[in-house]
């Protein structure tokens, strides 16, 4: 376990507060995936963790591979109220540490910041990231977010066999089992998939048509005959607490010609965003390579439309115990090096016909990158 610390000023500690879901950066630095409120300081090598005492034994498991001295409200010297509130808690802790400065995360609970300035304690917040060592993965981090990864290909699979299995019908509703495909429907299937492999996944998109020109939307009603459906997954396993992402788009039956350009459009940009991922390479000239792939094909992006249309995201972002964390594959400054992992997932968004969007999860190698988990591409069904 890497115990790096970000440089700080004076006698200041880091401190986190929240839950394993609020903060990562709380099970990275403990090895504790925090279900209900926990407070954590850091200083140096030193890691102290406040929890309730429900889970205190739990906490204790997961503690020694960390270092980590596990509390609990009671054995903090603290008035009654004090241990009824997470603000209490904090203050207990700097107190144990002997710290009187501490620097918190961006997202600090304000109630918590507020109850230890009242008490004299400076808190400072951070604009910096308070770990960013977090960002390189160390080998066994890598296999749990390649088997978070594996659960997305094999759902992807899942999903994409649903509608190929689909046949339209008088009017060009997909039909499955002699039932209307959904969104909901493959959503639930996908789901179910994810499961079966021990991962859970919130917002699943399977966006069809027109409502994947939004590239967040998570998609509703029926799948059509010849339209583009997104589909993007994106799992956390259960057990180590690490997240996949992927995305295709499919078409049951023969794509619109302005869609299937648009397909191939992607794949290009793709490829030759992908040919940026090597250590040294700046975060942004992914993005470069996508926006030039796309300018080569005609596509341009328009921000002043309402909604925008062309290429109106990011290539990508890291992928840890966060579905989005740093490196940010697109306007920020930094350098590609070898442990991280991230998307690369260009897209197309046009509110006329819908979108487009390719993704991959990769991790970046001594010499260049290589698939967590390789899945198919193919468009037309």
């Amino acid at each position: 376990m890497r115990k790096s610390t970000p440089i700080l000023t004076g006698s200041e500690g880091i401190m986190l507060a929240g839950t394993g879901d609020s903060t990562p950066d709380l099970e990275y630095a403990t090895g504790f995936r925090a279900v209900d409120p926990v407070v954590c300081l850091c200083r140096g090598s030193e890691r102290w963790l406040v929890v309730p005492e429900m889970e205190y034994g739990r906490a204790q498991e997961a503690a020694p591979s960390r270092g980590v001295t596990v509390l609990t409200p009671g054995m903090l010297k603290l008035t009654r109220d004090q241990r009824r509130r997470l603000g209490g808690w904090a203050l207990g802790l700097v107190r144990h540490a002997g710290l009187r400065r501490v620097v918190v995360p961006g997202l600090f609970p304000h109630g918590v910041a507020e109850a230890l300035q009242q008490r004299g304690i400076r808190v400072r917040v951070a604009r910096e990231s308070l770990f960013p060592e977090r960002a390189v993965k160390r080998p066994e981090e890598i296999r749990h977010i390649t088997v978070a990864q594996q659960a997305a290909v094999i759902a992807m699979r899942g999903a994409i066999a649903m509608i190929a299995g689909a046949e339209p019908d008088r009017i060009g509703v997909l039909r499955y089992d002699g039932q209307r495909l959904t969104a909901e429907r493959v959503r639930r299937r996908i789901q179910q998939i994810l499961l079966d492999h021990d991962c859970e996944s919130r917002s699943i998109i399977v966006a069809p048509g027109r409502q994947a020109a939004d590239p967040h939307v998570t998609g509703t009603g029926p799948l059509h005959a010849h339209e583009a459906v997104v589909i993007d997954i994106f799992p956390r396993h259960q057990t180590s607490g690490y997240w996949g992402d992927l995305t295709r788009t499919v078409a049951r039956g023969v794509a619109p010609a302005a869609l299937r350009r648009m397909y191939q459009a992607v794949r290009a940009a793709q490829t030759l965003a992908l040919q940026e991922i090597r250590p040294g390479k700046s975060w942004k000239a992914p993005h470069r390579a996508a926006v030039q792939a796309f300018e080569s094909w005609g596509y341009e992006t328009h921000w002043e439309t309402r909604p925008p249309r062309g290429f109106i995201h990011g290539t990508g972002h890291g992928v840890g115990l966060a579905v989005h964390e740093a490196p940010s594959l697109g306007f920020t400054d930094g350098r590609l090096r070898a442990g991280h992992v991230v998307t690369v997932e260009p897209g197309l968004y046009d509110p006329e016909i819908g979108g487009i969007r390719i993704e991959d999860t990769v991790v970046v190698t001594a010499t260049g990158w290589r698939y967590l988990a390789p899945c198919e591409k193919r468009f037309e069904l």
